[in-house]
């Protein structure tokens, strides 16, 4: 699915089949000279890792990532789509996962919370369940720390570019 992705993304047309297609759905890019994105660096064991590395992903999640790639390769001057700036997408995008697992483990708390709400009796039982929910708390907000100080360094990045 990340190969089907790609190339529908990230892979300028070659053949003159393509060019012709691109031009007729895409009209005004004769006049305004649409860029096109290049991939260099970018080799099948790359793809191959990448994949392994987003093994729980939803399709969803694999569209937005290769999507992310597209509009991260448009920021840069040349529309240029290296694996230094897919690493950096991948990794935000992991941590968005973790963030979202943290979303479910709070769910599955509330609704343990609403099952033993007739079944507590021991305050344990109680402060057991508070405490998981204080760690999922520090989790969430740990992981929303790292996703702020990930998209600055990622403005900083192509600032300098």
């Amino acid at each position: 699915m990340l190969y089907h992705y790609l190339v529908k993304y990230c892979t300028p047309p070659t053949t003159t089949q393509q060019k012709l297609a691109f031009a007729w759905k895409h009209p005004r890019s004769i006049i305004n000279q649409k860029k096109l994105i290049r991939m260099e660096g970018v080799d099948h064991a790359l793809i191959e890792r990448i994949a392994a590395e987003t093994e729980g992903f939803s399709g969803r999640e694999i569209m937005k990532m290769v999507v992310a790639w597209h509009d991260a390769a448009f920021t840069m001057d040349d529309a240029l789509l290296t694996p230094q700036v897919m690493e950096n997408v991948l990794h935000k995008f992991h941590l968005q996962h973790k963030l979202k697992e943290t979303w479910t483990k709070q769910e599955a708390l509330i609704f343990e919370k609403l099952l033993q709400s007739e079944d507590i009796e021991a305050g344990s039982q109680k402060a057991s369940i508070e405490s998981k929910n204080d760690n999922v708390k520090q989790t969430e907000k740990e992981l929303l720390d790292s996703i702020d100080q990930d998209r600055l360094r990622l403005k900083n990045m192509r600032s300098d570019a």
